[in-house]
């Protein structure tokens, strides 16, 4: 095989055998080189040196975009790369943030449900209290009416209970008046009627006419032993009177209680639901910031 580099360099290379028969390869010393191969390279040709050198020349600045400069002098390492003037920062990708999620509304369809069971259930319980209240009312009227009292017009024995006792203030100056709609804060005003001209059954006009007719039969209707008798009577029934007002007011205040007591306990429950529906809108928020901070 015959070594191209020595015919570039002007080599013609030998082969000799030596006493065992074995070919070496031996390559003279170089030719001196030509006038026109010192003028024009190793093909002395001046036309192929000259394509040569503008190939090289074009093919200059994709050597620098690779980077191929070395450092030169003796000095270091490579200082290539893309010129200054082509090169063009490259912007950071930016990070979310949680406030770059909205968070939904927290009334979802399960605080919605809730909401709605709440308000339906105190609905029902005022319902039910305005309605004890009103049966109260109606049977209190007709006991102070059996034992022979009769209020006076425009009173009310129960007050609307849905009402605050503040709202109900202003009605009781009416009720005096006796103008729209008065209320049981207007007090117990009326007579007895002992002489039974509305209810001549009543309990204060049979025990009137039974004192009378007893005491007359004895011959003592005028004496002092009838007036003390039926002073005594008049009192019993005022007791059993005060003893049934009584009982009217004491039910106001519980049924009162009882309805301020369900509505804090509504409005409590009411607030549960609000926070819990609230942590399950900031979750949603949270995991779709976790999922865009793990670029899903």
């Amino acid at each position: 095989m015959v070594d191209d580099r020595a015919v570039r360099f002007n080599r013609t290379p030998t082969i000799t055998f030596g006493a065992s028969g074995i070919p070496s390869y031996m390559t003279p010393s170089p030719k001196p080189l030509t006038a026109a191969q010192k003028a024009y390279g190793p093909s002395g040709n001046q036309e192929v040196s000259r394509q040569a050198t503008a190939r090289l020349t074009a093919n200059l600045p994709n050597m620098q975009s690779r980077g191929g400069g070395g450092g030169g002098g003796g000095g270091g390492g490579g200082g290539g790369g893309l010129p200054a003037q082509n090169i063009q920062a490259i912007p950071a990708a930016r990070i979310p943030r949680l406030s770059d999620f909205r968070m939904p509304d927290f009334r979802d369809p399960e605080y919605n449900a809730q909401i709605a069971a709440l308000n339906r259930a105190l609905a029902d319980f005022e319902t039910g209290l305005q309605q004890r209240g009103e049966r109260y009312g109606i049977d209190y009227l007709q006991g102070v009416r059996n034992i022979g009292y009769r209020p006076a017009p425009g009173f009310v024995a129960m007050s609307n209970l849905l009402e605050a006792p503040e709202e109900a203030a202003p009605m009781a100056a009416r009720a005096i008046t006796g103008v729209e709609q008065p209320d049981a804060t207007a007090g117990m005003e009326g007579d007895w009627d002992y002489e039974g001209r509305f209810d001549p059954f009543s309990a204060a006009a049979r025990g009137t006419r039974g004192l009378r007719d007893e005491f007359a039969a004895r011959g003592t209707l005028r004496g002092t032993d009838f007036g003390q008798t039926f002073a005594e009577f008049q009192n019993r029934l005022s007791d059993q009177l005060s003893a049934m007002e009584t009982g009217r007011t004491r039910f106001e205040e519980d049924a009162r209680r009882e309805l301020a007591q369900q509505r804090v306990s509504t409005e409590e429950r009411r607030q549960a639901a609000e926070r819990a529906a609230l942590a399950r809108a900031a979750t949603a928020q949270m995991n779709a910031y976790l999922q865009a901070l793990a670029g899903g």
